[in-house]
């Protein structure tokens, strides 16, 4: 029995130590997406009151411009120009904070993805320490049976 306990039980404990390292290394992966989606989320928040801001100056500019009582046409021109300018940076900041969200998305599924490697790893290695706990307590058994047998037939022989 000693002799093919003892390369099983090697092989257990290598292929323990290979999920083990697995785990270490989807765990890290793991939390680099984290680390990753958190960055591409305060990108975000960061653009998106960005353009709040923009939206804010051209709000506060368009309403300015109809309340000054003696413009000359330059000025209405300039003005407008000018309004102009800030609906294409609302434009162009609403793109941003588009792409900065397919950015997020895109992390997300990425983090999703990992932590779902993790989870895998993890429950494979509680399956394999039970696998192992359940041949354990077999092998105890069948140990404790042929014990409990070779007593009963020395009792026999006497």
């Amino acid at each position: 029995m000693g002799w093919t306990a003892a390369p099983v039980a090697r092989r257990d404990m290598k292929a323990r130590s290979r999920i083990e390292t697995l785990q270490r290394l989807a765990s890290h992966t793991e939390a680099e997406h984290a680390r990753r989606l958190a960055e591409r989320l305060r990108a975000l928040d960061t653009e998106e009151r960005r353009l709040q801001q923009i939206r804010g100056y051209l709000a506060e500019y368009a309403k300015g411009t109809g309340q000054a009582p003696s413009m000359t046409i330059g000025s209405l021109k300039s003005g407008r120009g000018f309004l102009e300018r800030l609906r294409g940076a609302v434009d162009e900041q609403r793109g941003t904070v588009e792409t900065q969200r397919q950015q997020v998305e895109q992390q997300t599924l990425q983090w999703r993805s990992a932590r779902a490697r993790t989870r895998s790893l993890e429950k494979l290695g509680e399956r394999q320490a039970e696998a192992e706990r359940e041949r354990l307590d077999r092998r105890e058994q069948a140990r404790l049976d042929e014990v409990t047998h070779s007593r009963s037939d020395s009792g026999r022989k006497v």
